[in-house]
């Protein structure tokens, strides 16, 4: 059998009244909100946009709110979370939400590799990476793509692509030392040093 709908009015009612208990219950605790969030995100801005999540998030879950209980410390642990899913946002990378590209410029510029060295050695060092390792290389410093356009062609966040690379570098690096020290490149093999 089918619930009976309330009546247009009882339903205003039930909203008018939940809204009197929200901001009765709720609404004085908002200056301690502030305050936490200030203190944890130390930035206005930042703790000003988690009250606001807070509230939002509170109001919507009011229905779940055991009256009686402590409405403050339940409106804490609803500003804890925001807070810790605004850090794990921010920790991602900060800055892509204004564009990737100022991720590229952001981090050091890859140490030259010496045209002395020949084709088949840098080719056999390569092969020797592991594929994920491989296809970064290949799609950012053989073919130049951005570390966005590799991330979107391999399917993978740019935080991985970069990572990837990185380690993918050193390995190279690693593996060519000797071939280059042959070359009388690096700092054992510098002209000047005393053996």
């Amino acid at each position: 059998m089918a619930k009976p709908v309330p009546a247009a009015g009882t339903r205003n009612f039930q909203r008018t009244s939940a809204r009197a208990e929200f901001d009765a219950e709720a609404m004085p605790h908002l200056d301690d909100l502030f305050r936490a969030a200030l203190r944890m995100t130390g930035d206005r801005a930042r703790a000003e946009d988690a009250v606001q999540e807070t509230c939002l998030q509170a109001w919507k879950s009011w229905g779940k709110f055991e009256k009686g209980t402590n409405c403050k410390a339940w409106l804490f642990r609803i500003l804890f979370y925001t807070v810790h899913h605004q850090r794990r946002k921010l920790f991602r990378f900060p800055l892509a939400a204004d564009g990737e590209e100022i991720l590229e410029t952001a981090f050091p510029a890859p140490e030259p590799v010496t045209e002395e060295l020949r084709d088949e050695q840098i080719l056999d060092a390569l092969d020797r990476l592991g594929p994920d390792y491989r296809s970064v290389v290949v799609l950012v410093d053989v073919e130049e793509f951005s570390y966005r356009e590799s991330a979107e062609i391999l399917g993978i966040p740019i935080g991985t692509v970069m990572s990837r690379l990185s380690r993918a570098r050193g390995l190279l690096r690693r593996q060519l030392a000797e071939a280059a020290k042959s070359y009388g490149i690096g700092k054992t093999a510098r002209k000047g040093d005393a053996s």
